[in-house]
Parts: structure tokens; sequence; C-alpha cells
């Protein structure tokens, strides 16, 4: 029965190989419509531009690392002129040795924990086998308990699933070996399985075969293997309370966090910075070399600050990213990333005060997980309003109607202030390629990449004036739309702040107005 369910949730997911696209590569930079590929409306907002000579905007790109040597980047990265590459000294004093391209706050490390697993850890070293009428915490005691649980059964799936598809990886492999990588529907329901994981991958297979789609092989051994590599992640690494790599990998003491000069200068990390480097392509890849990308932001310069592992991301150094940023000229700061629990949210609120003190605007993804921060812990965020220059951003869709909002963006009436293309976002990955990806992490590089390009000819508005204006000037979602990770309808307007969509040519407008 176990097996049935696993394959039944493959089954499931193998689908989306199939699934329907939007008609524009590049969509998101589309005028706005309420009929469908409704984007930001870039061609109308370079109309209106004809003319204005813009500033130089620097987006410090937070995130898994940038690729700097791929060709629709390397032209577009801000470099730190005051620094010489390769000589091991700080010409520039600032306490990072060579930062020629921005810093790794993460040093060698890859994977990584995700943040339940180490406050279960804490907390297990604290709490585990004492009886609860010796407690005196007992708020922090019903926090254990509840992380506990929480870990302990995301340890277990993660093992099944691992488990699952390491056979299943395992004999694709095989039946490979006996047909080739142009595998025929045929061969695959007459193939007489020899053993349990050819037969897993058989079953597979034939159940991808019924869709009633023309079978196509090596895009489904694609995905097979791609949720392999995610569950060997989740196994080995995320839910692993054995495992932690930060004194090896990064050698800082993790508990101090007044600790800034840490870390190395290697702001690219090859395929693991795949998501750094689509990100950063949708702010500002170079559009005028008629290949790959275009980057919504062409008088951007790029700052790569490495700070997210192929887990979650670690306060003290979100905190540090910040600060480096704010401390080198970013005028944007866009961050990608997010978790559930939080190790030392205090530090990462100083860091955001820091921030709003010299006028640095803070743009940050919403979450995937088709919930409401309103009523769950999204970190980092803005402390319920507390700071007037962080932007929560959620996923819209190139769908027209009740589809407009991306399923899987989270929402919030309070908590999440616009949205933004994030669906089938073509972007710049890792060695010269390029890729569609989805996520409210291609909603917040959409909304920093407008951001950067309204504060390039508006250089005097504040940070807090230009968030203002990204939201004022959204454009209504109208209608009644699915409520993300709901079969239930209701209003854009009970979903965000502004319940609209970002727009350029609407905030350079209402800029023009401020600014006059």
């Amino acid at each position: 029965m176990k097996q049935l369910v696993l394959l039944f949730g493959f089954l499931t997911l193998s689908v989306s190989i199939y699934a329907q696209n939007p008609i524009d590569t590049f969509w998101h930079l589309k005028p706005f419509s309420n009929k469908g590929n409704s984007g930001i409306g870039f061609a109308e907002a370079e109309n209106m531009m004809k003319g204005k000579v813009p500033q130089k905007v620097i987006v410090a790109i937070a995130d898994a690392g940038v690729d700097i040597n791929h060709p629709d980047l390397k032209d577009m990265l801000w470099t730190n002129i005051n620094e010489k590459a390769g000589n091991n000294i700080d010409d520039d004093g600032n306490g990072y040795i060579d930062d020629i391209y921005g810093w790794n706050f993460i040093g060698e490390t890859i994977y990584d924990n995700l943040e339940i697993t180490r406050q279960y850890v804490i907390l297990n070293k604290k709490y585990e086998l004492k009886p609860e009428t010796t407690i005196a915490d007992k708020d922090e005691f019903a926090r254990y308990l509840k992380i506990k649980e929480i870990y302990l059964a995301k340890n277990l799936e993660s093992k099944l699933f691992f488990d699952f598809f390491l056979e299943a990886k395992t004999g694709l492999e095989s039946l490979e070996n006996s047909y080739g990588t142009d595998i025929t529907k045929e061969e695959i329901l007459n193939h007489k399985s020899q053993n349990r994981s050819e037969e897993i991958a058989r079953d597979i297979l034939a159940g991808v075969t019924k869709t009633g789609k023309a079978f196509n092989y090596l895009p489904f051994r694609k995905e097979l293997i791609a949720a392999y590599e995610q569950y060997d992640r989740a196994y080995n690494y995320n839910y692993n309370a054995d495992f932690d790599p930060r004194a090896k990998m990064v050698g800082d003491n993790y508990e101090d966090t007044n600790e800034r000069y840490y870390g190395n200068n290697s702001v690219f990390y090859g395929e693991h910075s795949s998501h750094g480097t689509h990100v950063a392509g949708i702010v500002a890849a170079n559009s005028t070399n008629n290949i790959g990308a275009k980057g919504i932001c062409q008088s951007c310069r790029i700052m790569s600050i490495r700070n997210v592992p192929e887990g979650d991301e670690r306060d003290k150094d979100v905190a540090n990213s910040i600060r480096y940023a704010v401390d080198n000229g970013a005028k944007i700061v866009n961050m990608s990333f997010g978790k559930s629990y939080a190790h030392n949210a205090t530090v990462v609120y100083e860091a955001i005060k820091y921030a709003e003190s010299k006028n640095v605007l803070l743009v940050h993804a919403a979450g995937n997980d088709g919930k409401d921060n309103d009523l769950s812990d999204n970190f980092p965020n803005d402390n319920h309003d507390a700071f007037n220059n962080w932007l929560e951003v959620g996923a819209s869709s190139w769908k027209k109607g009740t589809h407009k909002l991306a399923d899987f963006s989270n929402y919030g009436a309070s908590q999440v202030d616009v949205f933004a293309p994030g669906v089938a976002i073509y972007s710049t990955t890792p060695d010269g390629g390029y890729e569609a990806f989805d996520g409210t992490s291609m909603a917040s590089p959409v909304a920093a990449g407008v951001a950067a390009y309204v504060w390039s000819y508006y250089p005097s508005l504040s940070a807090a004036q230009l968030k203002q204006v990204l939201m004022k000037s959204a454009l209504p979602i109208k209608g009644r739309v699915k409520k993300p990770g709901s079969k239930r309808k209701t209003r854009a307007c009970k979903l965000s702040k502004t319940g609209g969509e970002i727009n350029l040519p609407a905030a350079l407008k209402m800029a023009e107005s401020i600014t006059k």
C-alpha cells in the first residue's frame, strides 16, 4: 500500500511534464491585461523613457550565487573598483578580501539543514527525556513538542521518498541498459521485470503512458531524477539531525551574531548557483545582445551575495548580507528565500532597520506553500509593518480569470504587499544556459527589477516612497480568483494589501507626479 501511495504521488507529479505553457517566452514583460499573458508593460515603459538618461542602480542578489561568467550577465555586474583582484589584500578596508563581485557568507557550504532540523537539535538536547513537571519554561517546551512532532514526521517522510526514488532511479538505469534512452511505450508495456527496482520503474512508466499524451521518455527521466535529487537532499542533509556543515565549511562562531567578516569571495558555485543566476537574469540580463534572456533594468548592476545553501539560509548570514549590500552601495536587495522558523529574528530585524536608515529597499519573496502568511510564520519578514523599506511579493501567472494567481503562491491581506509574474519566467542559468522557472522567487526579482528601473529615472525618491509607488500603482486584479492552494475563489484584494499586480508604466507615471 505504501508503494502504491508513493507511486500515485509521482504519477501526479509526472503529468506536469505535459503542462500548458504561455504563448510568449517573455510574457512577464508584456502589457497588463485581464485576458491573459499579463506582464509588467516593459515596451510601454521604454517608450515613455525615450530621451531620458537613467542613473546606475546597484541591485544585490542575496541568494545561492550568480554565474559571473554568463554571457548575459558578465557585462551587467557590479564590480568593486577599490579592490584589486587576486592580491589577497583588503584594498578598500571594508573587511572583505578580494570582494570584486560581492561576498559569500556560507563559505564552502553546498548542503545544509532546514531550520526546523536545527531548532529540533537545539531543543532536543535541552528537553529530551526531561519530565514535564520539571520544565520551567512551559511555552518553549510546548514549542519543542510541536517542532519535534513535525520534524520526526518530515524526517520519516523524506526517508520513505528517498528509498522509493532511489529504487525507481535504479530501475530506470536497468531499463536503459536494455532499451537505451529512446525507450518506447511498447517496450515498457511488454517488459518483464527481473527485480523490484525494475518493476517500480516499469509501473511508473506504464502509468505515464496512460495519461493520453504522446509518451516522451527523456523529459520524464529528467523529472524523476530531479525528484530523486530532491529527496536525497531532504533525507541526507535537510532533515538529517546528525549533519552540520557549519564549522567545517564556514569556520565562524555561528552563535556570535556580531561576527561580520567570515566566508570567502567565491560568489559562483556552478549548478548550485542556478537559483541565484536565474534571479539575477530576471532583474538585469543583457537585453541588447540579442541572445537569451531579457532583464528588466538595463541600468542596473548586479552585486552577488551568496547566503543560501541547498537548505535553509541562516539568520546571521541574512543579516550580514543586508549589511554588506548596504555598505557597498546597493540600493535594492532582492531576497528570494524564506523559511517557517527563525533562529534569531532579532539580528535580521536590526539589519533591516539599518537598511531603512540608509534608504535601501528590500524586496522579498512571499513563499511557495500556498498558505496565508497572516496566519503562519514566514521568515524573514517586516515584523508586522515595523519597517517602511520592505516589499513582500506574491506570484501571479500568465493565465487569465480565476487562475490569475499562481496556485503555489503564499498570500496575506496584511503580510503580502503586491503580486508580480512568477510562473514560467525565462531567465539565465549557469554555464550559459536558459530555462523557465516558477516561484515567488521569480516574482520577487520581477518586482525588484521594476523598482530599480523606476529608481534609475527618479533617483530622488526615498526607499519608502518607492515602495508606496510600487504598491499604489499596482493594477487591480479584477473579478474573483482562485485562492492559492485551494479550490475556493475570492477577491485578490483579500489576498494582499493592494490586490494588484505590479506595473512598470503606472509606477513611472506615479513617480513622475511625486517628483515634479
